[in-house]
């Protein structure tokens, strides 16, 4: 029996029963997906609560898949073994879906994840792997729905809670905001807690305000990605040189204090003030340029106007003050390094930027301003 560590692949044997374990193992769904990450046309998700079975797949029990790579249509690219809660609560429980050679375990319930999928099988240069993944999503089957394009339906039929136009979202209430960066053509980039628990999301971006659905958060590292059905009409560039440099120049650009300062974005410049956060955080750094409530998901860019962060918080400067001591603008934003690492594992290629050239504040704004997104949330 070989473990698998999550990203790790290994060749798919012909016909294969995949088994999950735990302490009281959640329902599974089986996704099929095409050559362009959405769901096959030809072939409709199963589910080990209603064990429809068909040609060569399918639950024989509700712990058991079997699957035929060879009878599947075509069309089928890739499939997604997923593990979810029909309440859509945090799965608690640590799984593990092993067949006759392979095993594969997960925490869940680490990721306060609501569905976490298991493995992936795919196509490979005439035959199928298997993946490890173990990607866990805190607000359950909606996010894979809206990550690859399957009917709502799907998800209201496996959870229930999901149709209530009420659901129980704690004390939060009303409206949030915050701010956010196109990276690519249909998707937009934010902190997961700006549109953690909320009910509805649109963006104002390119002079265009879109329906918009968070598709993958990472709420440790504070990223969330977001996805929109119009085309994008510009997208920032990652600075290709992932390395930061003490003391180099920064613009951070967002939407600080909406209502307040109007609609329009700031800018703010400062530099960069240390290469790791609190407690020597080396996934995030420390800068300078004013920010404020609502600047949280906006991006942070070199002089060359290429995206090198995300700003993410600020340290609490009422409590140093009571302490008696005194700061100013002590910031944190997330490092590209973390971004890319967040976006790879989603099968997002951003743009990478290869010319290093300054252009000075005014263009880096100009540059990048009509890829910055206002994010305005219903809770």
């Amino acid at each position: 029996m070989r473990d698998l560590i999550a990203g790790e692949r290994a060749p798919a044997a012909g016909t294969t029963t995949f088994v999950l374990a735990g302490g009281a193992p959640p329902p599974m769904a089986l996704v099929a997906l095409g050559a362009d990450r959405r769901v096959a046309a030809d072939f409709a998700p199963i589910d080990s609560i209603t064990r429809e079975l068909r040609s060569g797949v399918g639950f024989e029990e509700a712990t058991r898949l079997r699957i035929d790579p060879a009878a599947l249509p075509a069309g089928v690219d890739r499939l997604l073994l997923i593990a979810f809660d029909p309440a859509n609560r945090p799965i608690d429980t640590r799984l593990t879906i092993a067949s006759d050679t392979l095993r594969f375990a997960v925490d869940p319930g680490g990721q306060a994840a609501a569905a976490v999928i298991l493995i992936e099988l795919y196509r490979h240069q005439g035959g199928w792997r298997i993946a490890a993944n173990g990607q866990g999503f805190a607000v359950g089957l909606s996010a894979i729905a809206a990550a690859y394009g399957l009917d709502r339906a799907w998800c209201d039929r496996l959870n229930p809670r999901l149709q209530d136009d009420t659901p129980d979202r704690g004390d939060r209430s009303g409206q949030s905001s915050g701010s956010g960066i196109a990276i690519e053509a249909h998707h937009i980039l934010t902190n997961a807690h700006v549109v953690e628990d909320v009910r509805t999301i649109s963006v104002h971006v390119g002079g265009r305000t879109l329906a918009a659905e968070m598709v993958f958060a990472d709420p440790r590292n504070d990223l969330a990605l977001l996805r929109v059905d119009t085309p994008l009409m510009q997208i920032a560039q990652f600075r290709s040189q992932v390395g930061l440099h003490l003391g180099e120049d920064v613009v951070a650009l967002g939407f600080p204090l909406q209502g307040l300062l109007g609609t329009g974005p700031q800018a703010s410049a400062g530099n960069i003030a240390a290469l790791c956060g609190i407690g020597n955080d080396s996934s995030v750094f420390q800068f300078t340029a004013p920010i404020a409530s609502g600047n949280s998901g906006g991006p942070i860019l070199d002089m060359a106007g290429h995206l090198i962060g995300l700003v993410s918080s600020s340290l609490n400067l009422d409590r140093i003050r009571r302490s008696g001591a005194s700061a100013e603008n002590i910031n944190f934003g997330i490092k590209g390094a973390m971004i890319l690492s967040f976006l790879d594992s989603h099968g997002l290629e951003p743009q990478m930027a290869h010319d290093a050239t300054p252009i000075g504040r005014t263009a880096v704004v100009a540059r990048t301003r009509s890829a910055i997104a206002r994010i305005a949330c219903q809770c």
